[in-house]
């Protein structure tokens, strides 16, 4: 990666140089065209709330949030955003440029002027929306494309953390906060120009933002599983989306070689406080050819950890978690353009001791609310480096496909099946490992 002038760069660009990527007609991840639309009910943070994780989970969802009191204050702004979402766009369209490429690098530089890291641009799957609302209600699909951001959660507040702290979800409502800003923001000004938008964020979306992210070229889809990778900030971002009827110039999928990079790495999996991570292959889920995490497992633990916030220890472990110096540079192109230094660099980075806190960059206070009053909490998660990494000789995981969903307007708990699950994760597995051998058989 050279060098560059910032002042010599096109807004619409933005400060990472994407147009360095490879650019693939299809995502990395393979989708099938039997993708499943899903209500809101299937989201584990609303079955958390419902009671379909225990009366513990359910006890907790609430609360998960606020009890940091940064993280809740900044749970209010992001409430107040709430209205803004939708509205009735002006009767008279602006007389717009027809250069679709033109409008599209308009709303880049738009994004990247109110602070956005990373910008892209794509159509909407059908499957892409929720088929339901958290009442039960239909959701009509009602946009063509989509304006994805990425908002950096902070190198340095998370360099600092154990990842599974106090300050975890206060980083991510730090990006939540701002993505939902600009969302909003952006969503009201395609609406002055005469055209529907509407804005998604993490308190009020109607679209699953993991496909959009990849599909908008802002991503491979990672071992982590439902989290996808940028190859300048990693993992450490959250997303937001404006979808809109006005005509942009999209985006293609990117290629930096995660896939292979994430079948030699495993350092998230072996951090994963809650064994939630596979060490395996990819399996089938929903359409999706992926490493699926156990979500129910996931959510769980990151709604009741006693000792911090929520969890976030998968973002601070991965090898593309840097604070986006030059010195860096070598590396992530060794990565991206070198495959057989792959497994060599994920290796380098426990021996460098990325991963470590670094107590330096600790400037928050760790503050619990309890029954409305400010305390200070009895134990804080402060996790080092694991680096004797080994795979358990039997990791069980859950598998929670289409049909295992309650109906949409279920109120009432409806209890994970983990019996279940774990069947049908090991039947998920044992599909693939079929299809695999069937491929390398009819390869000779």
């Amino acid at each position: 990666m050279k060098l560059f002038s910032r002042r010599k760069r096109k807004l619409h660009m933005g400060k990472y140089p994407m147009e360095k990527i490879k650019r693939v007609p299809k995502t990395t991840t393979f989708i099938s065209d039997e993708v499943p639309r899903v209500p809101k009910r299937a989201n584990f943070f609303n079955r958390a709330a419902l009671g379909d994780l225990g009366a513990k989970a359910k006890r907790e969802r609430p609360r998960f949030v606020g009890k940091l009191p940064f993280a809740r204050s900044m749970g209010k702004v992001c409430q107040a955003h709430l209205p803004r979402h939708k509205g009735e766009p002006l009767d008279t369209q602006a007389p717009l440029p027809d250069d679709l490429t033109e409008r599209a690098e308009h709303f880049k530089a738009l994004a990247y002027f109110l602070n956005a890291d990373v910008v892209g641009i794509c159509e909407v799957p059908e499957y892409a929306w929720y088929s339901h609302d958290t009442n039960g209600d239909e959701i009509e699909p009602r946009h063509k494309y989509a304006i994805v951001l990425l908002i950096d959660q902070g190198f340095e507040t998370l360099d600092a953390a154990s990842g599974d702290d106090w300050i975890s979800n206060a980083q991510s409502f730090r990006a939540y906060m701002w993505g939902s800003n600009i969302a909003c923001t952006v969503a009201e000004y395609i609406r002055q120009l005469g055209y529907e938008a509407q804005a998604h964020t993490n308190l009020e979306s109607d679209v699953l933002h993991n496909p959009l992210v990849m599909l908008a070229g802002l991503g491979e889809l990672s071992r982590i599983g439902e989290v996808v990778l940028n190859p300048f900030i990693g993992p450490r971002f959250k997303s937001s989306v404006i979808t809109t009827n006005l005509p942009l110039a999209t985006d293609q999928p990117i290629d930096f070689g995660l896939q292979d990079f994430c079948s030699k790495c495993m350092k998230c999996a072996v951090e994963c406080p809650c064994n939630a991570i596979p060490f395996g292959d990819k399996v089938m889920f929903n359409g999706y050819e992926m490493w699926k995490p156990d979500v129910a497992k996931c959510t769980a633990y990151r709604v009741t950890n006693s000792k911090g916030g929520g969890c976030g220890r998968c973002l601070k472990m991965c090898p593309f978690n840097k604070e986006g110096l030059i010195s860096h540079r070598a590396a992530l192109w060794a990565a991206i353009k070198l495959p057989f230094m792959r497994r060599f660099l994920a290796r380098l980075d426990d021996w460098l001791g990325y991963g470590k806190r670094n107590l330096v960059k600790k400037w928050w206070w760790d503050l619990e609310i309890v029954d409305r009053k400010v305390t200070v909490p009895e134990s804080v998660n402060k996790r080092e480096l694991n680096k004797n990494p080994e795979e358990p000789s039997a990791q069980r995981l859950g598998l929670y496909p289409k049909d295992t969903i309650p109906d949409p307007d279920r109120r009432e708990a409806a209890p994970v099946d983990r019996k279940e699950g774990m069947q049908r994760y090991e039947e998920a597995r044992q599909e693939n490992a079929n299809r695999v051998a069937v491929e390398k058989e009819a390869a000779k």
